[in-house]
């Protein structure tokens, strides 16, 4: 197969393991982040790349799906179920800790007669703490009080390091049956009316990625106000609070004022009043800060009244909570000052609030980066003689981790490939049973947590090239590789079985979404820059294999600015692709399709419902939450079409395979070509389109190619 001189990148040796310098990454690191970006929302999409990229988040941690609900029951049903399918699909649930949403979500959900509460009704939840209860919603839905206990939080001092898969009882890891899982909700911003711009969000990205670690000398500010329904419930914390700093090395004010003015040294600001001159003070934030004002509607940007939460982020604050609607005003409510102690002891911002709200966060929205450790000090690992050929069988990873924080060291390791743990101990070497991985390019990190309570994580990373069975995958950029969101960018996919396996599709993907695909071993692929939103975005070619294989290149990185150009003016495009669903309870299925106007709205249509599974109630995007029969198996077919303003896709078919073995529908021993033609072609059909033409000719030398054609002049 001959391409030409193109950006080429191939699965082999000469990218076997680039080793990047070993590092820390903030907050628990980018790992132990899930991003939900809305993939038909374009500021979503711009963020989220934005967000990945500074932050470090795997691919696989990527997940495209609108994250909001008509109402929490809708949400917990397809929402939430999408979660944890997709999180399940990629296997990284020792990683999921923080769920950040991107805006362009809603910044609540409707929630009434949920929770109750004798003073004032609880009609909303924040979209933040809709994640966070992702865990308990039998609790929720079977009805609490308001006062509903938080078990992660403590009335102490002392920070235990969160992790989503640990249940927690009054601040401890517990197995007790009351004991409860969360994970740490946010939201990075919101671009509504009264929120913050797009610029304002993403450079709150960027002062809080820079403060990581920066230790600065600066203030905690307390501010003690003459509003006693606003500030009465933190009164009597402020002394305490900053006499636990000043033991820990930093300084504490107790104001008796709305805001400090005048100061240039804010770490953080609480304070209680409705209505803030927060210009007018003059005061600058230090990058990494904190600041909130304990207000009925600070994070109900549907009502014009009181000052919001976003203005503490225009002002150059990291992060703040404030309420969806009118909460009563028990202390348990809201952001204990105790979270600064958390925060100055090396706790992420995310942890630090979480640890010190004595209620579950159902009202309270948690706003801007929760991921920010200013306090903290970065471990450092690196790795002895990293494998730099295309491994196979075992391989062995020696790491050394070192951290500067006075009485602590790097005590235990654990090594992931695309982010799915492979093998965690103290003792050396770490062991990665390649024959546990598909062949081909893979994402391998190495972690070393030093031995404080916050368990700082230091990341090495590098490339890891699999060939156990003689399989790769390459991809080259035919048209560049940038533009803006209207650019159609064009590639060149193809896998090599190298003596084992047949290669039955071919496709392009985007941090584990399907972006377009075809029958066969390659193809010229295309995707808008719109559908991989503006910003940096990592492309590869994955081949399908028939046994089930998926087989990837080494990625090509894509930079797509944030400008509409011109639109081409054409329909949509689909296109025919497999999806392996096994034996999952729900199965996420993305429909890829080709279409490149940002500001067109599209509309997908399911033509034809699968026979052997349900199709879950829930928003209608480029992706379906399926729930197969109990006795689903073989294969099964969706079909769909794309609308956009300009007309009507042809329809696309999703085959649905419900195991992982080789889909042999005419029991011949192989998956094949006649195989695809049982599934859904005509007679004649060969690469599946609908039609009968010369494209059916080409297809066949292609696939002659990749040692999967057969006579089918009888058919």
């Amino acid at each position: 197969m001959r391409f030409g001189n193109r950006n080429r990148i191939v699965a082999s040796a000469a990218c076997a393991l680039m080793a990047a310098a070993g590092h820390a990454l903030a907050g628990g690191s980018g790992e132990n982040i899930i991003i939900i970006a809305d993939p038909l929302n374009a500021e979503s999409m711009y963020v989220a790349n934005y967000y990945r990229a500074a932050r470090n988040v795997p691919a696989e941690n990527v997940l495209y799906f609108s994250p909001g609900a008509d109402d929490y029951q809708a949400f917990v049903a397809w929402n939430l179920k999408a979660l944890e399918t997709l999180i399940a699909e990629r296997g990284i649930q020792n990683q999921a800790d923080y769920i950040v949403l991107m805006p362009g979500s809603p910044f609540y959900i409707d929630a009434p007669g949920l929770v109750s509460d004798g003073c004032s009704p609880v009609r909303r939840f924040s979209i933040s703490g809709a994640y966070t209860t992702a865990f308990i919603t039998d609790d929720v839905l079977g009805g609490v009080n308001s006062n509903f206990n938080n078990r992660y939080s403590r009335n102490t001092f002392t920070m235990v390091r969160f992790d989503s898969e640990t249940s927690y009882l009054s601040g401890s890891p517990s197995s007790d049956p009351n004991a409860k899982r969360y994970y740490i909700g946010a939201m990075l911003g919101y671009t509504g009316e009264r929120g913050n711009t797009l610029q304002e969000i993403l450079d709150n990205i960027d002062r809080s990625v820079a403060a990581d670690f920066t230790r600065p000398t600066g203030t905690f500010y307390f501010c003690e106000t003459s509003d006693q329904t606003r500030s009465g419930p933190r009164h009597n914390t402020f002394d305490n609070v900053i006499s636990q700093i000043e033991l820990q090395g930093g300084a504490g004010s107790h104001e008796f004022r709305q805001m400090p003015r005048n100061q240039d040294d804010v770490l953080c600001v609480l304070t209680g009043a409705a209505v803030l001159d927060i210009p007018g003070a003059n005061m600058t934030f230090l990058p990494g800060s904190y600041a909130d004002h304990l207000t009925s509607y600070g994070a109900m940007f549907d009502n014009q009244n009181q000052t919001k939460i976003s203005d503490w982020i225009r002002e150059g604050a990291t992060a703040s909570v404030g309420t969806v609607e009118e909460p009563c005003n028990y202390p348990g409510k809201f952001t204990h000052a105790r979270s600064m102690v958390y925060y100055h002891q090396g706790a992420s911002m995310g942890e630090s609030i979480f640890r010190a709200l004595n209620f579950t966060p159902f009202q309270g929205l948690l706003y801007g980066d929760p991921m920010c450790r200013l306090f903290d000090y970065p471990v450092t690992v690196t790795v002895q003689s990293p494998p730099t050929e295309p491994a196979s069988g075992v391989v062995e990873i020696t790491p050394n981790g070192q951290t500067s924080k006075p009485g602590n060291f790097v005590f235990d390791y654990e090594v992931v490939v695309d982010n799915r743990l492979m093998d965690a101990d103290f003792s050396l070497p770490l062991e990665v049973n390649t024959t546990e991985l598909e062949d081909g390019w893979h994402d391998l990190r190495v972690f070393g947590y030093d031995t404080s309570t916050v368990r700082t994580l230091g990341v090495w990373q590098g490339e890891l090239i699999v060939n156990n069975l003689g399989r790769s995958a390459e991809l080259e950029s035919v048209s560049g590789t940038s533009g803006d969101l209207s650019t159609t960018f064009v590639f060149d996919a193809s896998s090599l079985a190298g003596g084992t396996g047949t290669p039955v599709e071919i496709r392009l993907v985007q941090h584990d979404r399907v972006l377009a695909a075809a029958s066969g071993c390659e193809a010229t692929l295309e995707v808008a820059g719109v559908q991989l939103g503006a910003g940096v975005s990592d492309i590869h070619a994955e081949a399908l294999f028939a046994d089930g294989m998926r087989v990837r290149s080494a990625p090509i990185e894509v930079s797509i600015d944030y400008t509409e150009g011109t639109p081409n003016g054409n329909v949509p495009t689909v296109f025919q692709s497999t999806a392996w669903v096994g034996d999952a309870t729900e199965a996420f299925v993305t429909l890829p399709y080709l279409f490149d106007d940002a500001a067109d709205a599209l509309t997908f249509e399911i033509i034809d419902a699968p026979a052997q599974a349900a199709i879950v109630a829930g928003p209608a995007g480029p992706y379906r939450l399926l729930r197969p029969d109990a006795e689903a198996s073989g294969f099964d077919v969706m079909t769909y079409r794309v609308t956009a303003s300009s007309g009507q896709s042809s329809v696309g078919r999703v085959v649905l395979v419900y195991d992982r073995h080789p889909l042999d529908i005419n029991a011949d021993g192989s998956f094949d070509i006649e195989d695809l033609y049982a599934i859904h072609a005509t007679p004649g059909d060969a690469n599946l389109d609908g039609v009968i033409d010369a494209a059916d000719v080409r297809y066949l030398e292609t696939t002659l190619r990749c040692g999967e054609a057969r006579d089918v002049s009888s058919r």
